[in-house]
């Protein structure tokens, strides 16, 4: 059962990456909410490592060269890279405190105007606010 879950979160991952993909939709979390989500800048930090650009890579995401591998392993070891629970839970909860701790910090530095930490008045949700009359 386990199995069959990872597949449909996978496909379902497929789907909307693709989707994203297809419709140069970009971030949606971002384009909702107005606030940058926790990878954003990892596609940018990708394409500036593949052109040796490795400064800006760590600028548009500190994180970039352990997403990839980190996804490869749980993939690869169909989500139980220890074997046992206990230590699968304590990797994956390690992973999601290093990645939510590098997005709070890169929140308090640098948002909002600093790429690719950057508000976007014209998502939804603050467009919505400002039709409501709750900011201007």
């Amino acid at each position: 059962m386990k199995k069959t879950v990872l597949k449909r979160i996978g496909l379902c991952l497929t789907a909307v990456f693709g989707i994203v993909v297809l419709l140069d939709a970009g971030c949606i979390f971002y384009k909702v909410t107005g606030i940058p989500c926790p990878g954003c800048g990892s596609t940018r930090a990708y394409l500036a490592a593949a052109q040796f650009h490795f400064r800006e890579a760590f600028q548009m995401h500190p994180l970039w060269p352990l997403t990839v591998p980190l996804l490869l392993v749980s993939i690869w070891k169909e989500g139980n890279p220890f074997g046992k629970r206990k230590w699968n839970a304590l990797f994956y909860g390690l992973v999601a405190v290093l990645y939510v701790g590098t997005y709070i910090i890169r929140m308090a530095l640098l948002f909002p105007d600093t790429p690719p930490m950057l508000f976007n008045e014209n998502a939804l949700l603050p467009s919505i606010a400002r039709l409501l009359g709750l900011i201007s």
